[in-house]
């Protein structure tokens, strides 16, 4: 480099061929690489490099290094693939690509993102890999970003080898905007599972195999969550009754999100460290978008998959139920730990579904939407209007409370007298011999056995306002579902 700036060392990248430009364009970024082999040949360039990263670049320079790709005019196809020593899981480095344009949080274009999953990946005009757009290369400086999601204490080299060709390509596949009319028109409690996963990231399944394994539980809706893309959707979804709601599983090294509702090719950025302030902006930003911004998993096992971002006041939903486990006993002391403190906030669950033997739809959600569509089905979400449940074929649960004329269900409020007795009953279809627990303000308030058609009730009185919510339990003690709030405002005498 001698004694060049980083912005004449990036602007000379230019000049040179892409190769080389390369080359340039990564010591003028300050990357320990170096070119081992580089070629022309008719079909384009090839090049490869040896980088090395240890555990302080990971920290000064940043969780996500940005390798750049200088894309001549004319260039049909890009090939990329990497490799590097694992070393038992110490080291795991993800894989993305950035078209041209600018890097910060939120403005970045993204191609396409396979995290740890794939070794190599090709974006082209007329088609792509799995988690990646086709289309069109525009001609400038690409970024093949590495995600360092683990560096071991002495280090990582990774071998990065790149191919451009100019080869005729195909038309790439058109991309429908959401379907965001009914596919049915009535107001009922309608199935779902919020947190699925496709070939497009680390699922095992196509888009149409995924929705005929949801028809076969019995669903009427899923959404599609891959992991930081929302490529699934070059795959044509099956016109099979079921409701396809476009999202995606914001994957951050500060823990897991939902956003449910984007539209054709939306994106929403994943690059955000723990305590970092762009968590606020992200979440706006969806939903401005008019779509629905939901914590996975809160408290998990594996790593930086827990939430450790604050929880800004646009987050609609938490996952309390990740599974067919049942609720997570932390998440729902989160939730409840929320709701105390005044913020209406949706309590869902999921199978998080990547692959057999996992069961679809166990945890789903029953939603009580006006219709069976997106804007529906997120303004049901976003109203609380939700049960939480371990299965798909059983009735849904009925949880209300009466009093003085007055009748709320879930996610309703109750408006009650101070001190005067109001009644809170429950029917569970089939789950006779069970019992119902009724909380109040997150804390056990009491407890019956439902009856032999799946009926409890219970007589409470009020003097401030809280909420009540209802776990139910099958006669062998296993958990059957748990419902969001109703909440209970009460008035003078």
């Amino acid at each position: 480099m001698g004694g060049w700036t980083r912005e004449e060392a990036e602007g000379t990248a230019l000049k040179y061929p892409a190769w080389l430009a390369v080359l340039i364009g990564l010591l003028a970024s300050g990357s320990t690489a170096a070119a081992t082999a580089a070629s022309e040949s008719p079909g384009g360039d090839s090049l490869t490099f040896r980088l090395h990263y240890g555990p302080a670049d990971r920290e000064r320079a940043g969780r996500y290094q940005n390798v750049p790709v200088d894309v001549p005019a004319g260039t049909t196809r890009l090939s990329i693939a990497y490799a590097y020593d694992r070393k038992g899981g110490e080291n795991v480095v993800d894989l993305g690509l950035i078209e041209p344009g600018p890097l910060e949080v939120g403005r970045t274009s993204f191609r396409g993102w396979s995290g740890g999953e794939r070794a190599a990946i090709t974006v082209a005009s007329g088609s792509a890999t799995p988690g990646y757009w086709p289309g069109p290369l525009p001609a400038g400086r690409w970024h093949v970003q590495l995600g360092l999601y683990k560096v071991a204490a002495g280090g990582v080299d990774v071998e990065l080898t790149l191919e451009l060709g100019r080869e005729p390509q195909g038309s790439p596949p058109p991309v429908p905007p959401p379907r965001r009319d009914a596919l049915r028109g009535e107001p009922a409690w309608y199935r779902g599972d919020l947190h699925t996963h496709t070939v497009h990231s680390d699922g095992s399944l196509t888009v149409a195999e995924l929705a005929g394994l949801a028809r076969e539980a019995g669903l009427d809706f899923i959404a599609i969550t891959d992991h930081n893309n929302t490529a699934h959707q070059v795959e044509p979804f099956p016109e099979n009754g079921l409701l396809h709601i476009v999202g995606e599983e914001v994957t951050t090294p500060g823990g897991h999100a939902n956003v449910w509702g984007l539209g054709a090719r939306d994106f929403v950025d994943f690059r955000l460290l723990p305590g970092d302030t762009d968590i606020e902006r992200v979440v706006r930003d969806v939903t401005g978008r008019g779509a629905l911004f939901s914590i996975n998993h809160p408290f998990a096992e594996c790593s930086q998959c827990s939430w450790a971002h604050p929880i800004p006041e646009a987050v609609a939903a938490i996952e309390v139920w990740n599974g067919p486990d049942g609720p997570q006993r932390r998440a729902l002391a989160l939730w409840d730990e929320l709701l105390r403190s005044g913020r209406r906030i949706t309590a869902v669950g999921s199978s998080d579904w990547h692959r057999h033997p996992r069961p679809l739809a166990r945890g789903s959600v029953r939603v009580f939407a006006s219709e069976l569509s997106t804007p529906a089905v997120l303004a049901a979400i976003r109203a609380g209007r939700v049960i939480v449940m371990g299965e798909t074929r059983s009735p849904t649960p009925e949880f209300t409370a009466r009093s003085a004329g007055s009748r709320a269900g879930v996610g309703d409020t109750l408006p009650v007298v101070a001190g005067r007795v109001f009644r809170v009953e429950i029917l569970a279809p089939g789950l006779g011999g069970g019992r119902a627990d009724l909380y109040w303000n997150g804390e056990s308030a009491a407890s019956a056995p439902l009856g032999p058609e799946g009926g409890a009730a219970f007589e409470r009185t009020a003097s401030v306002g809280g909420y009540l919510r209802v776990q139910l339990y099958d006669a062998e003690g296993a958990i059957f579902a748990l419902t969001n709030p109703i909440f209970v405002a009460v008035g003078p005498r």
